[in-house]
């Protein structure tokens, strides 16, 4: 598939060993309807209620979103892509706020076959990264549906704390039944740290993400704001599959 870049986009997000996270384009939109909104076990964990009328208006919301700066829309998505596989799943900062420094924390493999080998894990530090060292961010929290177990271990895994569960807060309309949801944290002074991760990110991404980022044209790296910026590129958590906040609906 030939991918077409919009003029002053940075396509290229991060970078990491097997993996590349760009933003997402028109182009991906029958990707997406296959991989993602048809597929039913992928959307029970990472999004319930949310599926667009047909790949025409979603291929037209991911358009628009593409002409406004991510700090406008107040979130950062993009596409997984592996180096072999192609796109193998999405990742993204939501509900980004500048003042509380602050965002939601989001990833999801559409391939049961690709969450336990690694690379949700290899997502999962780009995203960190890309969230404490680009972005000046102080705070990063995921929500996981209750009954996903898996993706709460993932995210203890990586240093994320449960910090409640917000008993039947989301009504699933397919079981007709409340869902409870879990909302896991992890804070910047608990990642720098993080001896886990700075092995895991020496390993995976050849250097330690823990580790404060030189400052660039005397500007902290702890007071950016959410722009695309494109990045340098066992005991090993499950993927963290967390829910969505912010992708093309609400839930």
């Amino acid at each position: 598939m030939q991918i077409s870049t919009p003029p002053g986009i940075d396509l290229i997000l991060h970078r990491g060993r097997s993996l590349t996270f760009r933003r997402v384009l028109p182009e991906d939109a029958p990707l997406l309807m296959a991989q993602m909104y048809q597929n039913r076990e992928f959307m029970r964990l990472f999004r319930l209620n949310d599926f667009p009328n047909n790949e025409a208006q979603l291929r037209q919301q991911i358009q628009q979103r593409l002409q406004t700066p991510p700090q406008q829309l107040f979130y950062l998505d993009g596409v997984l892509v592996h180096h072999t596989h192609g796109v193998i799943g999405l990742a993204a900062l939501a509900d980004y706020a500048p003042l509380h420094r602050r965002a939601e924390f989001l990833i999801g493999l559409f391939d049961p076959a690709h969450r336990f080998s690694g690379y949700g894990l290899e997502a999962s530090l780009m995203l960190l990264d890309l969230g404490f060292n680009q972005y000046g961010l102080n705070r990063l929290y995921a929500y996981t549906y209750g009954y996903n177990a898996i993706a709460q271990q993932g995210l203890k895994g990586l240093g994320f704390n449960c910090e409640g569960v917000l008993a039947q807060h989301v009504f699933d309309r397919e079981r007709q039944q409340f869902i409870d949801l879990h909302i896991h944290a992890i804070l910047l002074e608990q990642f720098r740290q993080s001896q886990r991760l700075s092995r895991l990110s020496l390993r995976l991404l050849g250097r330690d993400i823990t580790q404060v980022p030189p400052a660039k044209s005397g500007v902290s790296p702890e007071v950016s704001t959410l722009s695309p910026a494109a990045s340098t590129p066992s005991s090993r958590p499950h993927l963290p599959f967390v829910r969505s906040g912010s992708l093309y609906g609400t839930p």
